[in-house]
C-alpha cells in the first residue's frame, strides 16, 4: 500500500512537471507574439522588407501590403505612402482578427510582393507574409512550411513606383 501511494505521488509530480513545461512553452509563444505585435512599427516593417530583398529576393523591388476589412472579409491593400499610412489602425485590425474573430479569412495581416518587370525570381519568393512568430517577412511558400495565405481577394499589383525596398 505504501509503495502504491509513492508511485501515485511520482506520477503526480511527473504530470505536474509536464503540464508546467507545456504551459511555459505556450506562455512564451504567446508572449513573444504579443511583444512582436506591440512593438510593430513602420520602421520595423520597412527594415524587414529590406532584409527580405537582401536575403530572399536580391535585385528586386518589393511593395508593402496591409490588411483592411472589406464588407466583413479581409483584403490586402497596397501601401502607396508609408509615411501617411496609419500603422496603429492596421495593428489594431490584426489584433482584432486574431483575438476577437473580426474580419475572419485567409489573408495575411502584412505582406510583401515583388514588383513586376524586375529580374526573374523563383515563384515561391515573389510574395512574403509577416510572421509575428519570427518578427519578419517570410516567403509565402517555403521548404519547411506550407503555403501561407496572401489575400483572398486580388490585390493591386506591385509596381516599382510604390516599392518600399529594393
Amino acid at each position: 500500500m505504501i509503495l502504491g501511494d509513492y508511485r501515485l505521488r511520482i506520477w503526480h509530480v511527473a504530470a505536474g512537471l509536464l503540464v508546467l513545461a507545456v504551459g511555459s512553452c505556450q506562455a512564451y509563444d504567446y508572449g513573444s507574439r504579443y511583444q512582436s505585435w506591440s512593438n510593430l512599427s513602420k520602421k520595423e516593417l520597412v527594415e524587414s522588407a529590406r532584409w527580405y530583398v537582401r536575403e530572399r529576393a536580391p535585385g528586386q523591388k518589393v511593395c508593402l501590403y496591409a490588411v483592411t476589412c472589406d464588407k466583413g472579409r479581409p483584403r490586402l491593400v497596397l501601401v502607396k505612402d508609408v509615411n501617411a499610412w496609419d500603422i496603429e489602425a492596421a495593428r489594431q485590425l490584426a489584433w482584432d482578427r486574431r483575438f476577437k474573430d473580426y474580419c475572419p479569412g485567409y489573408t495575411a495581416n502584412f505582406a510583401l510582393e515583388v514588383a513586376e518587370g524586375g529580374p526573374e525570381i523563383v515563384w515561391e519568393r515573389k510574395r512574403a507574409v509577416w510572421s509575428f512568430y519570427l518578427d519578419r517577412f517570410t516567403p509565402r511558400m517555403g521548404r519547411f512550411h506550407g503555403p501561407h495565405a496572401f489575400s483572398e481577394k486580388e490585390a493591386e499589383p506591385c509596381t516599382a513606383e510604390h516599392a518600399v525596398a529594393g
